[in-house]
C-alpha cells in the first residue's frame, strides 16, 4: 500500500504513447466556471519550472495535473479517466489546507492524502490524490469503467487548495498527458493523451479569475477559501462598498486592476503589476459609505488583467442600489 503513495520523478515518454492510450476528464465539473487547472507537470529538470506550454503554472518536480475547485465549501466528483482495476486506495486523512510548517509535517509520508490508484493494464496507471475524507466510493480489486465515481475532490494530504491531483504513469514513469512527446519544444499542438473532448475542455489558459464580487469591506483570502466567494448584492446598510478579484496563475508582468464606479462620482481603483508569477492573488478596491448614505443608482465593478498593453482577462458586473 505504501508504494502507491511514493512520489516518482518526472520522466517523459516516447511519442507512440499518445496513440496507445487516451484518458477522459478525471473530474465532473464545468471547466473554467466551477473548476480550473491550477498546476501542470514540471518539464524543467533544474530547480527552475516550466509547464508544457513554456509557462510557469507548475512547481519544481510536480509530476501531475492539479484541477481545483473554488473553495472548501464547493464540491465535485472525482471520476475514472480510463477503465481499469482499483489497485490501491487510502481514506481517513483529514481535509486541511496547508498553511504552516507544522501542517506540512503532519502529512509527512501521506502527502497524497486520500486517493485511489487505477491499473489500466499494459503498464498504464493513474493516481488520484487529495480526495475528501470519507468520500472514497470504490474498493481494492473493483473493475471500474471510465466515468465511474471514485469519490469527491478534497484537500487532504499536502494540499494548499481543494483539488484532485492526477498522475498518469507508464511502466512506473510519470507522463504529462498534455505533452507526452519530450522532443517537442513547448508542447502545445502535440497529440495529448487526453480524449478529444477532455483536451478541448482542458485547453491551456494563461491565468483565470475564479472569484469576483461585491463586499461590505476588506476581503480576506481565508474567507474566500472557506466559501465566501460570490457576487453578493450591495445593501444600503453596508459600511463600505468594495469590488474584489480572486485570480489564479498570473504571470510576471501582468497588471491586475479592479475599478469600482457608481452614481454621484463614486469611483475607486486599485492595481498591481506582478514582479513574479503568482499561483493565486487577491485584489480589491472600494470606499466607505458617505455620511449621506449610498446614492441610488448602478454600481459596477470592472476587472482586467493586461500585459504589455494587451488585455488578457476582463470581467464586469453591476447592481442597481435603490
Amino acid at each position: 500500500m505504501r508504494a502507491f503513495f511514493v512520489c516518482l520523478a518526472m520522466t517523459l515518454a516516447a511519442p507512440a504513447l499518445a496513440a496507445e492510450m487516451q484518458f477522459g476528464l478525471p473530474i465532473s465539473c464545468d471547466i473554467g466556471k466551477t473548476c480550473w487547472v491550477q498546476q501542470y507537470v514540471d518539464h524543467d529538470p533544474s530547480a527552475a519550472v516550466q509547464d508544457y506550454a513554456c509557462g510557469s503554472q507548475t512547481y519544481d518536480g510536480h509530476d501531475g495535473t492539479d484541477i481545483r475547485i473554488r473553495d472548501t465549501a464547493s464540491t465535485a466528483d472525482v471520476i475514472v479517466a480510463a477503465a481499469g482495476t482499483v489497485r490501491g486506495l487510502r481514506d481517513g486523512v483529514a481535509d486541511r489546507l496547508m498553511k504552516t510548517e507544522a501542517d506540512r509535517e503532519a502529512v509527512a509520508k501521506i502527502e497524497c492524502g486520500n486517493g485511489v490508484l487505477i491499473d489500466h493494464g499494459n503498464g498504464w496507471e493513474t493516481q488520484y490524490c487529495h480526495m475528501r475524507k470519507g468520500s472514497i466510493a470504490v474498493q481494492k480489486g473493483d473493475r471500474v469503467a471510465a466515468g465511474t465515481r471514485l469519490g469527491a475532490v478534497g484537500y487532504s494530504g499536502m494540499a494548499a487548495f481543494p483539488h484532485v491531483h492526477v498522475t498518469i504513469r507508464k511502466d512506473g514513469k510519470a507522463i504529462d498527458p498534455f505533452a507526452p512527446e519530450p522532443a517537442a519544444a513547448c508542447g502545445i499542438g502535440q497529440a495529448p493523451l487526453w480524449s478529444a473532448a477532455a483536451a478541448r475542455a482542458l485547453a491551456y489558459q494563461p491565468g483565470d479569475l475564479i472569484g469576483a464580487g461585491f463586499a461590505p469591506g476588506a476581503v480576506e483570502m481565508a474567507a474566500l477559501e472557506a466559501g465566501a466567494a460570490g457576487i453578493a448584492l450591495p445593501d444600503p446598510e453596508w459600511p463600505a462598498l468594495v469590488g474584489y478579484a480572486w485570480a489564479i496563475n498570473l504571470q510576471k508582468g501582468d497588471v491586475l486592476r479592479v475599478v469600482v464606479t457608481g452614481p454621484d462620482g463614486f469611483a475607486a481603483e486599485n492595481s498591481v503589476t506582478l514582479d513574479r508569477a503568482k499561483a493565486q492573488y487577491l485584489l480589491f478596491a472600494g470606499k466607505k459609505r458617505p455620511p449621506s448614505g449610498w446614492a441610488s443608482g448602478v454600481y459596477e465593478v470592472q476587472i482586467t488583467v493586461t500585459k504589455d498593453g494587451s488585455t488578457r482577462l476582463f470581467r464586469s458586473f453591476s447592481h442597481r442600489l435603490d
